[in-house]
């Protein structure tokens, strides 16, 4: 009677594995599905959106240059300034189409304050080592400052304000109440206002919320980047940074210039 009751115990423990092996294999085979899933339709997804991508756009053109953390600005960059209001200096290119924006921005009841906008590489190395410094007497260390720094300010050489097609701009209002560039006036009335009308003159929110790990810098509701009107309706529409907009239109191309080879 002993063994048939072992006997019976081992049939129980080899049923319950088998089991719980086919559970863990059917939840294996769903989630391996569920992800495929997943990654088809992102991969659909970006084939929709190089789809629509604007036919008469290059990765080539003056107004989508890169400028960042890995692509510092050409040596032979040297753009052509003019002066906007209190002596800061943009692109000559870029002018009429920020007079424009603040233009709207004041009659929505917005009117912006300019921050920053051109810098050379040499104002950037003074104003980065400044902030570095101004952490390290808050008490941070050398190394926590410079990365407190990095997350809101690019190494000199590699700033989009070096381009003139960049500014910081806030409202009048959030300024004339100490506003400072931080991230809680993307939630204001003239920030929020901001986000959504940028584009159509022309503008991107350059450091959007969520991009972090593809720009390297934090969400600056701020920073205003010129690229175009087409290119900044793209790219606002579908919640992209220019980095992600830039590669879309490589793989287009890329894709195009094989069709062609292989055509030929």
């Amino acid at each position: 009677m002993k063994r048939v009751m072992q006997w019976l115990l081992t049939c129980a423990v080899i049923a319950a594995t088998a089991i719980t092996l086919v559970l863990h294999t059917n939840s294996w085979h769903q989630a391996n599905a569920k992800n495929n899933s997943l990654s088809q339709r992102e991969t659909l997804s970006t084939v929709t959106l190089a789809q629509q991508l604007p036919k008469n756009v290059s990765v080539n053109d003056w107004n989508l240059l890169l400028v960042g953390g890995k692509n510092p600005l050409p040596q032979n960059y040297h753009p052509d300034l003019v002066t906007l209001s209190g002596n800061y200096k943009i692109d000559a290119r870029v002018k009429e189409h920020y007079d424009q924006l603040a233009a709207a921005a004041k009659k929505a009841g917005y009117p912006l304050v300019i921050v920053s906008s051109y810098r050379s590489v040499d104002y950037q190395k003074k104003i980065y080592h400044e902030q570095i410094e101004q952490y390290i007497k808050q008490g941070d260390s050398q190394k926590e400052a410079e990365k407190k720094t990095a997350d809101y300010m690019t190494k000199p050489g590699t700033s989009e304000h070096h381009t003139g097609m960049a500014l910081d701009v806030l409202t009048k209002q959030y300024y004339d109440k100490g506003g400072t560039l931080e991230g809680s006036f993307g939630q204001t009335p003239g920030g929020k206002w901001l986000a959504n009308h940028c584009a159509q003159y022309g503008f991107v929110i350059r450091y959007p919320e969520g991009k972090y790990n593809t720009t390297q810098i934090a969400y600056e509701p701020w920073h205003l980047r010129y690229v175009g009107k087409q290119n900044a309706q793209f790219i606002m529409n579908h919640h992209l940074c220019l980095e992600e907009y830039l590669r879309l239109l490589k793989e287009r191309d890329d894709n195009e210039q094989t069709q062609d080879t292989h055509s030929s």
